[in-house]
């Protein structure tokens, strides 16, 4: 694979001060406390505290026995009157019977279908099954104990997507109305401040908090690889200042950093990481020279190409050109 050498620039080194930044404890995406829908013994606990679990996995059991007797007993009056409805028909055709005894032996056929089927999902509910792919988060459960129907046993998290919650005041939430949707965002762990992991605004809350006047508002992010992040703990959620949202029109690119494509005009952004380009659509200023003023489509702190553009295509791994 070529790696072609580029020159490279990076736009402005003041990006940190149009950040800001206010404290978050991370949750998850997802928490149930989970109980069973009958009473029971304990006969079998299937999980531990951390394991990770899959939708429909056994977590625990309780013992059986009443509910299978419970099943049988109405399923054996239900195959009574079932079999004495279905000889009630030829009965009722021929005027032997009456309507109302006809109903009556269609009524007592639909009560005891119904008593099964009650029978019948007391008997499921004796399994705690997993209401969806997480973690098991506490178990409160002993085997060969007693537990009551409704009483919580069991609590998960859902770790395949993190939140982080902060409150915002008014100024910033009517501010933050009309800025940029690619201005970035990130949480940075206090327990891992040197990376930056990239997150998105979940909702924000439509009513203020009544003593502090503020606003709710919930990001959401992805686990990171090789970085263990757990409900609890703290962290930070960084933004651009919605005040300083157009300062991406204070910056300035040279000419032969543009490319154009059919009616638009793009750049090539360099991933640090991979060290990959793509293309990226901006929008200039009107104006002459050998630099113009972007609108939009670039922030402070990104890196792009500005010489061997042409070259260039999307996914391309490149180095910085070095002057022999």
């Amino acid at each position: 694979e070529t790696i072609r050498p580029v020159k490279l620039l990076h736009i402005g080194s003041n990006e940190s001060s149009n950040m800001l930044s206010f404290p978050a404890v991370i949750q998850a995406g997802r928490s149930s406390n989970l109980a069973f829908q009958v009473s029971g013994v304990v006969t079998s606990i299937q999980v531990n505290e951390s394991m990770e679990v899959k939708k429909g996995d056994v977590l625990a059991t309780l013992d059986p026995r009443d509910y299978q007797v419970q099943v049988a007993v109405a399923k054996a009056q239900f195959d009574k009157s079932e079999s004495e409805f279905s000889r009630s028909q030829g009965l009722f055709k021929k005027n032997i019977i009456s309507l109302i005894e006809y109903e009556a032996l269609r009524a007592e056929r639909d009560i005891n279908k119904a008593k099964l089927e009650t029978a019948q999902k007391s008997l499921d509910d004796t399994v705690l099954l997993a209401p969806y792919a997480g973690n098991i988060s506490k178990i409160d459960l002993k085997s060969n104990q007693t537990v009551q129907q409704g009483n919580e046993v069991i609590s998960m998290l859902a770790l395949t997507k993190l939140e982080a919650t902060i409150n915002l005041p008014s100024s910033i939430i009517a501010k933050a109305q009309e800025s940029d949707t690619q201005s970035p965002i990130y949480i940075v762990l206090n327990a891992a401040p040197e990376q930056k992991i990239p997150a998105l605004i979940k909702e924000v809350s439509l009513e203020a908090d009544s003593q502090s006047q503020t606003y709710q508002v919930t990001f959401i992010f992805s686990p990171q690889a090789g970085l263990n992040i757990l409900p609890g703990m703290n962290a930070r959620v960084f933004f651009q200042d919605p005040s300083k949202v157009n300062s991406a029109q204070n910056v300035r690119i040279p000419m032969t950093a543009l490319t154009k494509q059919d009616q638009s005009l793009f750049v090539w952004v360099l991933n640090a990481e991979s060290m990959t380009v793509s293309k990226r659509i901006v929008t200039i200023e009107d104006g002459a020279g050998e630099s113009l003023t972007v609108k939009s489509g670039l922030v402070k702190g990104e890196t792009i190409i500005t010489a061997g553009v042409s070259f260039l295509s999307e996914g391309m791994k490149v180095r910085p050109w070095v002057k022999n």
